[in-house]
C-alpha cells in the first residue's frame, strides 16, 4: 500500500496544481523551488506515478498535471480542507485550540499578491512581507502570496482572513468577504528601455519606414516591412493596439490565468497576435525579466512597473482595457475573533501609513 510521508508534500503539490508553476508554488509557500520539486518527486515515488509534466520555459507554464496528478489533486483538496477544519472542530468540542479563538498566539492568514505587496508595503519577498506583518499585527502570520485570481477563490472558500486583492471587474464580489477599493491603475504597454523591442522572429529589425500619427506608434500602410526596433516608437506618446501590422510584428509575454492581468489583456492579445509569438509565464518577476531583456513586450498594470528604470511605459490606444483595481478585504463570516478584527485594523493602519 502506498504511503505518504508528510502533509507538507501534499500542500506543495496542491500549490503546484493551483499555480501551474514550481516557481510560483515556492514563492507562495516561502520555500525554494528545489524544495517544491523534491516534494513532488517524493509523492511520485510513493505513488508510483508521474504527477506533473515539467514543461520547458515559455511553453505555457512550468508544470501541467498528468492524469494521475488530476486524480491526486481531487483528493488533496479534500484532505487539506479536512485538516484545516481540525482546530475549529476541537475548539467547538472544548478540547483544544491551535492558534485560534482562545489561543495564546493568534494566527492570521493574510492574502497579498506580489504586485500589491510591493505597492502597499514595499516588500519584494515572502520573508520581508512576513516579517513586516508579524511585527505589526502581533501574531503568527501566514502570507498567501499568489495571483489575485487564485486568491479570490481562496477568499470564497474562507481560507484567508484579510488582505488585499486586485480585480478588473466593474462590480466585483469576493464571496462573503466585505471589501472596498483603495486604488486604481491603468494597463500600459511595457517594453525594454535599453534592449529595444523584439521582432516576432527574434531579431531586431531596422530601417523600415514607420508612420506615426496623432502621437501613437503605428505602422503605415505604405511601409514595405514592419520595424520593431526602439526607433519605431521614437516620438510616440501612446501605442495603437488596434494596428494589426504593429501587433503582428511584436512578440508578447503574458501571465497565466492565476493573475487578473490575463483577464484584462490576454483576450485582446490572443485575438491579435499569432499564438507562436506569445510567451506565457507563471509569475510576475519572470514576465518583467523577459521584457527587460528585450525578448518580448507586454501589457501590465502601471503599478507593476512604475519607477522601474528597466522599462519604457506607454499608454495604449485602440483597445478598451479595464483598470487594475486594488481592494482591501476582510472575511467577516470567518473572522469573528476580536483579535482578528484588531489585526485587520492594524493592517489597514499599516497600509495607510505606507501609502501616505
Amino acid at each position: 500500500m502506498a504511503s505518504i510521508d508528510n502533509i507538507r508534500d501534499l500542500e506543495l503539490f496542491q500549490l503546484v496544481a493551483e499555480l501551474g508553476s514550481f516557481t510560483g508554488a515556492a514563492a507562495a509557500a516561502g520555500v525554494t523551488q528545489p524544495t517544491v520539486s523534491q516534494a513532488v518527486k517524493r509523492l511520485e515515488r510513493r505513488l508510483g506515478a508521474t504527477l506533473v509534466e515539467r514543461r520547458r520555459f515559455g511553453a505555457g507554464g512550468e508544470a501541467r498535471l498528468t492524469r494521475a496528478g488530476l486524480v491526486l489533486v481531487r483528493h488533496t483538496a479534500a484532505i487539506l480542507s479536512e485538516i484545516e477544519s481540525i482546530p475549529a472542530d476541537l475548539a467547538a468540542a472544548g478540547v483544544g485550540d491551535v492558534g485560534g479563538v482562545g489561543s495564546d498566539v493568534a494566527r492570521y492568514h493574510v492574502g497579498l499578491p506580489p504586485i500589491i505587496a510591493a505597492y502597499l508595503l514595499g516588500c519584494d519577498s515572502i520573508d520581508s512581507l512576513t516579517d513586516v506583518l508579524s511585527s505589526r499585527l502581533g501574531g503568527d502570520v501566514a502570507v498567501q502570496s499568489v495571483g489575485s485570481g487564485t486568491l479570490r477563490h481562496r477568499i470564497e472558500r474562507h481560507a484567508v482572513d484579510f488582505g488585499a486583492v486586485a480585480s478588473v471587474d466593474r462590480n466585483p464580489t469576493f464571496g462573503d468577504a466585505r471589501a472596498f477599493r483603495i486604488a486604481s491603475f491603468p494597463f500600459v504597454f511595457v517594453r525594454s528601455r535599453v534592449n529595444g523591442v523584439p521582432a516576432a522572429g527574434g531579431a531586431m529589425a531596422a530601417g523600415a519606414a514607420v508612420a506615426v500619427g496623432s502621437g501613437a506608434a503605428s505602422f503605415g500602410g505604405g511601409a514595405a516591412s514592419v520595424s520593431t526596433s526602439a526607433s519605431a516608437f521614437a516620438g510616440a506618446d501612446a501605442i495603437d493596439l488596434n494596428d494589426d501590422r504593429l501587433m503582428a510584428g511584436l512578440r508578447f509575454v503574458t501571465l497565466t490565468d492565476e493573475f487578473v492581468h490575463s483577464k484584462a489583456a490576454n483576450e485582446f492579445v490572443r485575438s491579435h497576435v499569432d499564438p507562436t509569438r506569445i510567451i506565457e509565464v507563471a509569475d510576475v518577476e519572470t514576465m518583467k525579466s523577459i521584457i527587460a531583456s528585450g525578448i518580448a513586450v507586454g501589457i501590465m498594470a502601471s503599478v507593476a512597473v512604475e519607477g522601474d528604470p528597466r522599462f519604457t511605459v506607454m499608454p495604449v490606444r485602440g483597445a478598451t482595457l479595464p483598470t487594475f483595481d486594488v481592494y482591501v478585504f476582510d472575511d467577516v463570516v470567518e473572522s469573528e475573533d476580536v483579535r482578528t478584527h484588531a489585526a485587520m485594523q492594524a493592517f489597514l493602519n499599516l497600509v495607510g501609513s505606507r501609502r501616505g
